[in-house]
């Protein structure tokens, strides 16, 4: 169980890492754009280009940190009026159909990488192959559906109800007592 929370420790810094430096590279290189166009009048014609490889890398890759820290949206108005019990059965029911929905979308967006891969498409001015750059779809709904499935484990074994990340380390607990 060690060795899993430390891979688990692990993975959230380079998740943490790839976010951060996507949001920061991508800031600084639109801003500069930007600025660059206003004061010279030269717009550098890669920076659309990386802007939206930069979106995708976070939007894919934020789906499964969002998932890991229960930062997805959810209407917890309802929820929380109802019973413990009820809110535990609620929430197996969730996970597992959350993990269900997020397997089948890793699955077709490996297939629709395998497709841009078969057809050989680059990206129009870095002249990058797509299907890297597609990659973090699948990726992102892989791990969104790996931290599904844990919670839904977790789930069931536990009776309190907490977040993605504080029910991984109660569980540890529970174990350990």
């Amino acid at each position: 169980m060690q060795i899993l929370r430390f891979a688990d420790r692990i993975w959230v810094e380079i998740e943490r890492f790839i976010l951060s430096v996507t949001t920061i590279l991508m800031s600084l290189m639109l801003v500069s754009n930007a600025i660059s166009r206003y004061f010279f009048n030269k717009s550098w014609p890669f920076t659309e280009e990386i802007g939206k490889m930069g979106v995708l890398i976070l939007t894919f890759m934020g789906l499964g940190y969002a998932a890991r820290k229960g930062m997805h949206i959810e209407m917890s108005g309802l929820f929380d009026m109802m019973s413990q019990n009820v809110q535990r059965i609620l929430r197996i029911f969730i996970n597992i159909v959350s993990f269900i929905i997020l397997g089948i979308c890793t699955m077709l967006a490996f297939q629709y990488v395998k497709h841009v891969y078969d057809l050989n498409q680059v990206s129009t001015i870095l002249r990058i192959p797509l299907y890297l750059v597609m990659l973090v779809i699948p990726l992102g709904f892989l791990l969104a559906s790996i931290r599904y499935l844990v919670d839904f484990l977790i789930s069931l074994t536990q009776k309190n109800i907490n977040t993605s990340e504080e029910s991984f380390v109660s569980s540890e607990e529970n174990v350990n007592s």
